[in-house]
């Protein structure tokens, strides 16, 4: 009986030290499944703009991996209020951030002191969207095309304003880099966002502004804001007539871009999954043309091409910001 006892404890505790690994792996596993929770996508802009890009994409990313995906506008400081929000947070692929590559590419070669390091404290994801940049100009203006926009602002300058969504945004930067290569000294007004920006050219506060086609289309459709140039390298696919800004003599070449990243060391298996996803999403035949309808190329790059664009773009800023006049800010 003795020894019939002993027996039943020796199985007993083998029973209990297997439910203890178990109960452990049971854990593990649910530490590891992911996604478990809603995630949320943060986008450093006001609502009203080109979030409906990340929007789009984001439903359809959600609709496939079976959880919610929350998106999340913190604008403020040029994106740093949202870049430095994401660099804080738990590297476990539940706080994301929908970047604006070239601000976080200037972001070195415009501030003394950055509250996160642009290639250290993230994990790049995916360069993931690009666009241009359109100059746009009020309807009220008597001018049809650039060659009569650049004659009229040289005769009128007092009266010819150009908006951006704030200072030292891309958008700024984009005009500043405009004032220098047409030699004509315009005043430069930066909004807090982009639908300020607009509202302000609606109401003749200013009468030009640099500005991707994915908020402001519906005003160039309905005739209160006439494209006279894009920035890209090529025209756009959605506006073909309209011409570059190398085509009419003015030396500046840039995009609109979009990047998603998490704040760093986040882990390689969750990386994989989202670029994963995230490219799926993108091309889906649906969401992909609504996103080509906004003159969105997708481009869905791997995170290595994402780190080389980066570094080589630093490096750039870097060297074309000082030719601007624009001093660090402290």
């Amino acid at each position: 009986m003795r020894i019939l006892g002993k027996g039943l404890r020796v199985v007993a505790a083998f029973l209990a030290l297997g439910a203890i690994v178990l109960t452990a792996a049971h854990d593990i596993y649910a530490q590891q499944k992911y996604p478990s929770r809603p995630i949320q996508f943060i986008i450093p802009y006001p609502p009203g703009g080109s979030d409906a890009l990340t929007r789009k994409f984001a439903a359809t990313m959600s609709k496939n991996i079976g959880q919610q995906i929350v998106v999340v506008n913190v604008p403020g400081a040029s994106t740093q209020v949202a870049s430095r929000k994401v660099a804080e947070s738990a590297p476990d692929g539940y706080t994301l951030y929908i970047s604006s590559p070239p601000e976080l590419v200037a972001g070195p070669a415009l501030y003394e002191k950055l509250p996160f390091d642009p290639l250290k404290d993230f994990t790049l994801i995916s360069f993931h969207a690009q666009l241009p940049y359109l100059l746009l100009v009020s309807t009220k203006l008597p001018v049809k095309n650039y060659a009569e926009f650049f004659s009229y602002a040289k005769a009128h300058l007092a009266d010819v304003r150009l908006g951006s969504y704030g200072a030292l945004s891309q958008s700024d930067v984009i005009a500043r880099r405009f004032r220098k290569a047409t030699g004509i000294d315009f005043q430069i007004i930066p909004y807090n966002g982009g639908s300020p920006a607009f509202n302000a050219l609606l109401a003749g506060e200013i009468q030009g502004l640099f500005a991707t086609p994915i908020p402001t289309r519906g005003f160039i459709k309905d005739g209160k804001m006439l494209p006279l140039a894009v920035t890209a390298a090529t025209r756009a696919k959605l506006f073909p007539a309209v011409p570059t800004l190398k085509e009419v003599g003015v030396d500046v070449v840039d995009d609109a871009s979009y990047g998603l990243v998490g704040p760093k060391g986040l882990p390689k298996n969750i990386v994989d999954f989202l670029h994963t996803e995230l490219v799926k999403a993108m091309n889906e035949p649906e969401t992909r043309a609504f996103i080509e309808a906004m003159g969105v190329e997708i481009v869905a790059s791997t995170p290595e091409e994402f780190e080389k664009w980066l570094k080589e773009n630093t490096k750039l800023w870097a060297e074309f910001i000082p030719t601007l006049g624009i001093e660090k800010t402290k």
